[in-house]
């Protein structure tokens, strides 16, 4: 069952999204939700290395600009997160406005900020989680590589 925790993250997700232990987190993913032009809920996958949290109730994202995402987040202005893994299930929901169209340092993603209005948990007593989504990296992270360099810029203060 769904409970209304507020506005901002546990300190368990503030950890988990804050960034300081992202590798924990290499090959998961976090599926968002953002409102497309004719009203339809509209799924799109991020890593660990496209959300941080800056505080309790703000989190950075970013996004391909020129991407149905981005586009719907501009339009819209509200995003869900789906936080699942294991014994964690937790939908964010918030606010959204663009810090930068074009992330400097990374010029083909926009940088989106988010102010969570609801964090919502739904755990089943009866149903644990046992993982959520990942993927499969196939090709070894290089410290230069794209996904680690927005990463380092998202978690800097634009």
């Amino acid at each position: 069952m769904s409970q209304l925790l507020g506005k901002e993250l546990t300190p368990a997700l503030l950890q988990r999204l804050g960034g300081a232990d992202v590798e924990a987190h290499e090959g998961k993913i976090i599926p968002i939700c953002t409102i497309d032009e004719a009203g339809w809920a509209h799924p799109a996958l991020l890593s660990y290395y496209e959300v941080v949290a800056k505080d309790s109730s703000t989190l950075d994202m970013a996004v391909w600009k020129n991407s149905s995402t981005a586009v719907n987040l501009r339009n819209a202005g509200k995003v869900t997160f789906i936080v699942s893994d294991r014994a964690v299930n937790y939908y964010l929901k918030g606010s959204v406005r663009e810090l930068e169209f074009e992330m400097t340092g990374a010029v083909p993603v926009s940088r989106f900020r988010v102010t969570l209005e609801q964090v919502i948990e739904d755990q089943e007593a009866n149903a644990e989680i046992t993982t959520g989504l990942t993927y499969k990296r196939l090709t070894q992270r290089d410290p230069q590589d794209f996904a680690a360099k927005v990463f380092r810029l998202l978690r800097q203060n634009p």
